[in-house]
């Protein structure tokens, strides 16, 4: 694949273009704040390019800088943008679709990631549906375990259900939430109102400051 022909904008290729920052940045940034921000870099060198050779390296370069100037924003001042990760059963389902509800509610202010204790091997087809309704297209998202770096990164953290998930990082902000039934077709819409109520509860709780005190880890 020649430089010209590197399109940034799909998922799988912006995937591969950003995991040497994602590993750079593991227990720091989620991946999709990683890849966001690459994809961001690539955008703004695309407007003012006159010859489009090196682009995607020039991106990553640019990408790397302002993460590396995001991380020392964060050391200073406390993290700006919201990293808020959902943890339920398998990833197919209740917690794919809250983290799509809060990413519309926040916008860029957050960074919002759904992963399962055993994941499964692909969403739910009424989740693939509330998430295309919410412009997530349901083909970039599958179900992902849960990890120390991914825990590691995270501001906020809410399981649905009662799963004990180890240490988390310092500071970090833990909610459980009742364990979300399965979004069949008869109670989908119930439970996603459910979950739009708990969502909007969270986001004006982060925003807001009144968060009770952060944890150091759960056992």
């Amino acid at each position: 694949m020649t430089e010209q022909e590197i399109n940034l904008r799909d998922p799988q290729v912006l995937h591969r273009a950003a995991e040497h920052l994602t590993d750079r940045w593991a227990g720091v940034f989620f991946p999709e704040l990683v890849e966001r921000c690459v994809a961001e870099c690539h955008a703004d060198l695309a407007r003012q390019a006159r010859i489009p050779t090196f682009l995607a390296p020039m991106a990553l370069h640019g990408a790397a800088d302002r993460l590396r100037a995001l991380a020392r924003e964060q050391e200073d001042r406390g993290r700006s943008v919201h990293q808020v990760l959902f943890v339920d059963d398998h990833d197919t389902g209740a917690a794919a679709v809250a983290a799509a509800l809060l990413a519309a509610h926040a916008g860029s202010a957050v960074v919002t990631r759904s992963v399962g204790i055993s994941p499964g091997t692909a969403l739910d087809p009424p989740a693939a549906q509330l998430l295309a309704e919410h412009g997530v297209d349901p083909a970039t998202t599958a179900p992902k375990p849960l990890t120390a770096s991914i825990l590691a990164a995270a501001d906020w953290v809410i399981v649905l259900g009662t799963h004990k998930i180890g240490p988390m990082g310092e500071g970090t902000h833990f909610q459980s939430w009742p364990a979300a039934p399965t979004l069949d077709t008869d109670r989908g819409h119930k439970v996603v109102t459910e979950l739009e109520i708990r969502v909007q509860a969270l986001w004006l709780e982060i925003t807001a400051g009144t968060a009770a005190e952060p944890v150091r880890e759960q056992a």
